[in-house]
């Protein structure tokens, strides 16, 4: 995984002007802005932050932040563009592994993690690592990826490796380098409470794809705002309803680390 970004690091942003991600990520910020401490003294974890995409425009709401990565080439780029931004003394970019981090228990006001964990085979792990340094009572806002989304993406293609993937048999392999640990909607949840977090909310990112459209219509700068804005419309109207969830490719929890934890 840290070859792939090493590697993928100089271009990453640029998949940021996508269909895909520009729809992802306006769902990603309309409900993790709110769950944004203001208080300029709160501490925030970015973890596996990568460029610093939703470490930039956290700080910029007020709180100081630390951005962790595996990836030394994302980390370069994201102390440069924190740097452009004049956010130097607001945002912390260092190198840490999410399956053990460095940071003392209950050391931040808010963890936040996206797409990220559905790279990561040791899940567990990683979200009690995450809880651990979060503060009781205090957000997580956490993305994982759906199984039975990407299974149903891949039966036009390959019908056995469809099914491999929705029994958990074997693991995509994105873009046929790196690993994706996908779960259920369910799984997801269960993980989450097991780690001692209170699950507010799980929303759904990315109904419309790529189940919906197919992919030379979302893995694509070239689109009208129009489009983009109905297809948008689409997405909010779903994204919230609990029967619609096992339709996105990807969830997104609000939740809070329980008192007694």
């Amino acid at each position: 995984m840290k070859k792939y970004y090493d590697e993928k690091s100089m271009d990453y942003d640029a998949d940021n002007e996508l269909l895909y991600f520009k729809v992802y990520d306006t769902i990603t910020w309309k409900y993790t802005e709110p769950c944004v401490p203001k208080d300029s003294d709160a501490l925030v974890l970015d973890a596996a932050g990568g460029t610093g995409k939703w470490s930039i425009p956290i700080a910029k709401c007020g709180p100081r932040v630390v951005l962790t990565d595996l990836s030394d080439g994302m980390l370069d780029v994201a102390r440069e563009k924190i740097k452009k931004s004049g956010l130097e003394k607001r945002v912390d970019a260092r190198k840490g592994d999410v399956r053990g981090l460095d940071s003392e228990d209950e050391t931040f006001d808010m963890v936040f993690m996206d797409h990220a964990l559905c790279f990561i085979q040791e899940q567990g792990q990683v979200v009690s690592e995450l809880v651990r340094v979060l503060k009781r009572n205090c957000p997580l806002v956490i993305s994982g990826q759906n199984r039975y989304v990407l299974s149903l993406s891949l039966l036009k293609d390959d019908v056995d490796l469809s099914l491999k993937i929705l029994l958990n048999e074997v693991q995509f392999a994105m873009r046929g380098l790196l690993k994706v640990y996908p779960l259920s909607p369910e799984e997801f949840r269960l993980l989450l409470e097991k780690s001692g977090v209170r699950v507010d909310k799980i929303i759904g990112k990315g109904v419309t794809m790529p189940m919906a459209l197919p992919q030379e219509r979302f893995w694509t700068k070239d689109y009208s705002k129009d489009f983009f804005d109905r297809v948008l419309k689409i997405e909010l109207n779903l994204c919230e309803k609990p029967d619609a969830l096992a339709l996105a490719g990807h969830f997104q929890a609000i939740g809070y680390k329980r008192g007694d934890v």
